[in-house]
């Protein structure tokens, strides 16, 4: 500003110099220098010290403000990411809600004239799968062993259809029921392994679900460890065509997919192989941390 916008020109003092700080952007600043003592004078390496220390005072302020304007739009992004990952759980639930209620209903009633005590048994599975599912909080992460209590209440009520056609394994140690993970991590890959897999073979077929911890290797030579859940039937398999089909299809993969990248980036990977009339495998690996001193698989957020 001018001399008038000076605080000091404002206090009705007319400063004897005055330095602007030249920032990038408004508002602007002044350095105002009242009259010396003594009747002393400011001499040219006074006013270069001083413009100096103006520049100085420009580069920080400038600093700041691109500072203040990165974090505010990271803010932003972090806050698109958790709707979008809100809206994609919220799709998760509204594909898993009728699936379960529609096959689990149709088994109810074929039990109730056939075996009452299995179907008023499956009725209360699907009683308590549902509430499991609903009481999660939108975008949450959840332990372990949350999970694990939806995946085998899913699976108990797809034991009551398939009986001895469905054979399950779960090996998940008790040592890393602690960690948390993103919500629905699991149940998808259980689900399309049963539908998918299991389902169209007359026969039926064997599901397995495992978690390990594992210490790898970086890229330069750093050691990290890493949880990896397995999730494997001896379904029908499909071909690598079919099966990318079905991945840029399936509600349940890409969302899963997508969340991973968003909450780990490349720190986390979902692998699937599948052959056919052997069977699919599908491997996630999530990067360990601890926060808080509470284990946790660890996301970018």
């Amino acid at each position: 500003g001018g001399e008038a916008d000076t605080p000091l020109a404002a206090a009705g003092r007319v400063p004897e110099s005055s330095v602007r700080v030249p920032t990038h952007d408004t508002p602007a600043y002044v350095l105002d220098i009242g009259h010396l003592t003594g009747g002393r004078r400011l001499m040219s390496d006074d006013l270069a010290l001083l413009e100096r220390a103006a520049l100085a005072a420009a580069r920080r302020i400038d600093s700041i403000r691109v500072g203040d304007e990165r974090y505010a739009r990271d803010a932003r992004e972090r806050e698109a990411l958790q709707l979008a990952t809100e809206a994609e759980l919220r799709a998760l639930r509204a594909q898993l809600n009728p699936h379960f209620l529609f096959n689990t209903l149709t088994t109810i009633g074929q039990l109730i004239q056939e075996a009452p005590d299995r179907a008023l048994a499956t009725l209360f599975r699907l009683t308590g799968l549902l509430r499991a599912v609903l009481r999660r909080s939108e975008g949450e992460l959840v332990t372990v062993a949350e999970e694990l209590e939806i995946v085998l209440a899913y699976l108990d009520i797809e034991r009551a259809r398939f009986e001895e056609a469905l054979s399950i394994t779960i090996d998940v140690p008790d040592a890393v029921h602690g960690y948390r993970i993103p919500s629905l991590l699991l149940q998808p890959l259980v689900e399309n392994a049963v539908k998918h897999g299991i389902a169209p073979r007359r026969r039926g077929g064997a599901l397995t679900v495992l978690a390990r911890t594992e210490t790898v290797g970086g890229p330069l030579g750093e050691i990290r460890r890493e949880l990896t859940f397995t999730v494997s039937d001896t379904g029908v398999g499909v071909s690598e065509h079919e099966l990318e089909r079905r991945r840029a299809q399936g509600i349940g993969l890409s969302n899963l997919a997508r969340r991973l990248e968003r909450g780990y980036g490349r720190a986390a990977s979902l692998d699937i192989r599948s052959v056919p009339d052997v069977g699919t495998t599908v491997v996630v690996r999530l990067p360990l941390g601890t926060v808080a001193g509470a284990a946790v698989a660890t996301g970018a957020a």
